[in-house]
């Protein structure tokens, strides 16, 4: 079974859950991580898929290009890295045409889609629908389980063609006791590595898979931020100065495929299963 790379290529502060209206004071970072990432997969010849936020892009349009020189593939991560289970379709069709738009300026068009935090939830799973009307091949937003702010418990876990005729490529994950554990992120940060190397060699036996990073695991001293929520401050800056021991022992442990290359496989074996039926892991 095949395993590929994926980057939500955001800042530090993205994901924190802090109000939009404090980002324009906080200092940029992206470049750390960025440039770090990069080395580290040129140096172990990955191509990744990046999911590019919007606003990032705007800013940063020149670490773009340098991650489209590369040869990475660029897709969809919105334009304003919102909580998707608090916005209308209207709101939702703006975001994603306004990524469109800025996409459109590096002569790209997007094919794939994740949502901030995983949070496209059962009660909104109609954005999959404006995903489709606007053009997008897959998606890879779901997370097979409960998490503390999405996921949809017994979602399907193989690649699978939806209703709508949309690929979804739902978040890798395996369980840990009562828990699901995502493949990437804060999971691989909080499990002992040999542990995680494991579990993931277990569940490539069952079907492919994504690791998925944000760039500022890089960033050990990116600013602290008390008084948000304590779980999200904690998974945000939990063993940062880790990240790049362990990613390096990953990279020489795994070999990594574009998602793009996983996904024609799946289409070559017909996968067209029903959004809600369980899996066997």
């Amino acid at each position: 079974m095949q395993l590929c790379f994926t980057v939500d290529w955001e800042d530090w502060y993205h994901g924190l859950g802090m109000p939009v209206q404090e980002w324009k004071h906080l200092e940029r970072r992206i470049k750390i991580g960025h440039y770090q990432l990069l080395e580290f997969l040129a140096k172990h010849h990955v191509k990744a898929t990046y999911f590019l936020l919007g606003m990032m892009m705007e800013e940063f349009p020149e670490l773009v290009a340098e991650i489209k020189r590369e040869g990475h593939e660029l897709a969809c991560h919105t334009y304003s890295h919102p909580f998707l289970a608090n916005i209308t379709p209207e709101t939702f069709r703006t975001e994603i045409q306004q990524c469109k738009s800025l996409m459109n300026q590096f002569g790209e068009s997007y094919q794939g889609f994740r949502a901030p935090y995983f949070s496209i939830k059962q009660s909104n799973t109609w954005m999959l629908d404006i995903l489709k009307e606007e053009g997008f091949i897959y998606d890879s937003s779901i997370f097979p389980g409960n998490t503390f702010r999405a996921g949809i418990a017994g979602f399907n876990k193989e690649i699978h063609t939806l209703p709508n005729g949309l690929i979804e490529f739902p978040i890798s994950n395996f369980p840990v006791a009562a828990l699901q554990f995502g493949v990437g992120g804060a999971y691989f940060r909080t499990l002992p590595y040999h542990y995680f190397k494991q579990r993931l060699h277990q569940l490539l036996q069952h079907r492919p898979a994504l690791f998925y990073f944000h760039p500022w695991e890089f960033d050990a001293k990116q600013p602290y931020i008390k008084g948000l929520a304590h779980r999200a401050v904690h998974t945000h800056y939990h063993n940062l100065h880790k990240t790049e021991q362990k990613l390096e022992r990953l990279f020489n442990d795994f070999e990594f495929v574009p998602l793009l290359n996983i996904l024609d496989k799946a289409k070559e074996t017909s996968y067209s299963i029903a959004t809600m039926e369980k899996s066997a892991l």
